[in-house]
């Protein structure tokens, strides 16, 4: 494909766009119908099939891309998230409903008109020309290929005819944006009146029957979580770079071969006198400001010691003028080009150039400092090197052992001690941990907790699988021991559960004379309470104790008429009155204005279209085949 690109000289700009359909449609409901299938297709969407195997590609492509952007933050488990997958799945059913009803519209995109529209979308460049290695080097940040590429622009291409009208029909008005604003921005000012549960405690006072009557509807709450004793077996990187030795002569030499990259380069602190002009503007405006730059220069090189002087009255860098012009040390690189060549080239402290062009305008420059390149010495970076080749190599060996590790793990199934003697690795025995707690053991891994508690590793005590915990780290585990969920004691839980109703008790009679305090309020009657200080804050910044239905009822108290109350219970059990005092609508800037108007205007979008979606799905009749879609591929 980019040679077809590269050889096109018809076109001044040539651009790759990497697309992806925007769909992240959580939560398919009852127009998706779950049934058993005798083939191994995930879904059917109307009289096409979705394979098994392009829900694995879907899937390995996107893992591709996340391990790409991600690294060494890139958790593999994340892809057993039954959410996770369905997402994808739903990704699929997406493209194909769009794609049937693009058949039906006789919609056909050429290979023409995919690589023009290539060429036409501005990106990718460098210096105003395609560059290939630009464009190759970002599509395998993002983990794909061109082909990949050439594929998702096809597809998009041909679904946006589907797509435009929602785009084009959604619309919201000046006066509708502006109204949001002002309720997403109004600040309201209360004061706040608690009512706490503490005096009421003693008023509840639950019987013995209706603690066990609790405890009988309520097991699940005080069940014991289900726990497993393990031994585990890990392989990490370090492991092996642990037992790999590196020679003194060998450090020595890497560091001799190496020694630029143990230098800390030369820096240099300047001071200057900005002259603004932009790189567009009128040839004279530019050469008035060449001129007064000459001028400041003469003045300075006549008077070097007031230089701080001039440029604090006449600099039009506001990040350095109040400073004398000061930039502070910096190299090479860190500075517009010309800017930093004429720094650079300056023979001695203390002496003044210019005026240098550069795409901000004139500088007059004046040196102020140098720090020579440092070459730091090898006793301070020689354990560092060390360490370095050992890495090197460790990374050599690492995939060999983890072929090894995996299948020593599998061929004795009944124990781990051979793999861990074959790799010199050490067996370790935990205690009795929950699944939660085996997740943090495995560094968050959610498929390495499944793996343990899968009925197959609990009933028949064998290894689990090597499972990549984390880059470079693979971990089996064994179960030796295994305890069922179960509920506590009635005997062990039975105060628990008093104070719960208690407090339960305590904080429904609070609510109930609160609220007739409210009513009271609200009738224009004084209530004894102690209010504390005033607060102001809006939907979007809240303050600590106001509760989500709190900030609810505030901001639908009628201000038309203030004070205003509104009463609700707070996050301690108790019931808290709020008395709106004042209320201040936000300042609504044109710019702003404009902005929200086109977000609202997206969102209208987004909803029509997702209805739209909703309404092809019921029509094409998707089944999803829920038993092959829990079926995990190895990726």
């Amino acid at each position: 494909m980019f040679d077809f690109v590269g050889k096109n000289k018809r076109v001044a700009q040539i651009i790759l766009a990497i697309i992806t359909l925007p769909f992240a449609f959580f939560g398919v409901d009852s127009y998706i119908r779950q049934t058993n299938t005798a083939d191994d297709s995930i879904a059917k969407v109307g009289s096409d099939k979705i394979s098994r195997a392009e829900f694995d590609n879907a899937l390995r492509e996107q893992q591709e891309r996340m391990r790409s952007m991600l690294r060494e933050r890139f958790d593999p488990a994340m892809f057993d998230n039954p959410e996770f997958r369905f997402n994808i799945l739903e990704q699929l059913v997406n493209q194909r409903l769009l794609a049937q009803l693009s058949a039906k519209q006789n919609i056909v995109v050429s290979d023409e008109i995919v690589h023009q529209y290539i060429m036409d979308f501005p990106a990718f460049q460098e210096n105003g020309k395609f560059s290939p290695e630009r464009v190759r080097s970002l599509l395998a940040s993002q983990g794909m290929t061109e082909n990949i590429l050439e594929r998702q622009i096809r597809q998009q291409l041909q679904m946006q005819p589907v797509q435009d009208p929602f785009a084009q029909a959604s619309f919201v008005s000046r006066t509708g944006a502006e109204q949001f604003m002002r309720l997403n921005g109004q600040q309201r000012e209360v004061v706040t009146a608690s009512i706490d549960i503490d005096s009421y405690l003693a008023q509840v006072k639950p019987d013995d029957a209706a603690v066990k009557a609790y405890y009988d509807g309520n097991q699940a709450a005080f069940q014991v979580p289900e726990q497993a004793r393990l031994e585990t077996l890990t392989l990490t990187l370090e492991s092996i770079a642990g037992k790999i030795a590196v020679e003194p002569p060998e450090v020595k030499a890497a560091y001799d071969t190496n020694i630029a990259t143990y230098a800390d380069p030369e820096q240099r602190q300047a001071s200057h006198i900005l002259i603004a002009a932009k790189s567009d503007a009128k040839a004279a405006d530019k050469e008035a400001a060449k001129k007064r730059a000459e001028d400041l220069a003469r003045q300075a090189k006549a008077a070097p010691d007031k230089f701080g002087e001039l440029a604090k009255a006449n600099s039009d860098d506001p990040g350095s003028k109040e400073q004398g012009g000061d930039l502070g040390f910096f190299g090479k690189g860190a500075m517009d080009k010309p800017f930093e060549d004429a720094v650079f080239a300056i023979k001695q402290t203390g002496d003044i150039v210019g005026p240098i062009e550069s795409a901000f305008g004139f500088h007059v420059i004046r040196l102020t400092g140098v720090r020579p390149e440092k070459v730091k010495p090898f006793d301070e970076v020689k354990a560092q090197i060390e360490q370095d080749l050992k890495r090197q190599r460790a990374t050599k060996q690492y995939a060999e052992a983890a072929e090894k590790f995996q299948n020593l793990v599998y061929e004795n199934a009944d124990k781990l001690q051979p793999a861990a003697d074959a790799l010199q690795l050490k067996v370790v025995q935990s205690g009795m941990l929950t699944r939660a707690q085996v997740q943090a053991l495995a560094q968050k891994s959610q498929k390495f907790a499944q793996a343990v508690f899968s009925p197959e590793s609990l009933s028949s005590k064998r290894n689990t699988e090597a499972i990549e915990i984390a880059p470079n780290t693979l971990m089996a585990a064994r179960v030796i021991e295994h305890k069922p969920a179960a509920p506590r004691p009635f005997d062990e839980v039975k105060n628990e559960i008093f104070v719960q109703l208690q407090k339960k008790g305590a904080s429904e009679l609070a609510a109930k004379d609160g609220q007739a305090a409210l009513a009271d309020l609200q009738a224009g009657k004084t209530v004894p309470l102690a209010w504390d200080k005033p607060r102001e804050f809006s939907r979007q910044q809240r303050q600590p104790g106001i509760t989500d239905e709190a900030v609810t009822r505030i901001f639908r108290a009628d201000p038309a008429k203030l004070p205003a109350y509104a009463g609700a219970l707070n996050e301690k059990g108790g019931y808290s009155i709020y008395r709106i005092t004042k209320v201040t609508d936000p300042v609504l800037k044109d710019d702003a204005v404009k902005n929200a108007t086109t977000q609202l205007a997206g969102e209208v979008s987004r909803e029509l279209f997702m209805s739209y979606l909703a309404a092809l799905k019921k029509k094409s009749e998707v089944v999803i085949h829920q038993e092959n879609l829990d079926k995990k591929e190895k990726l």
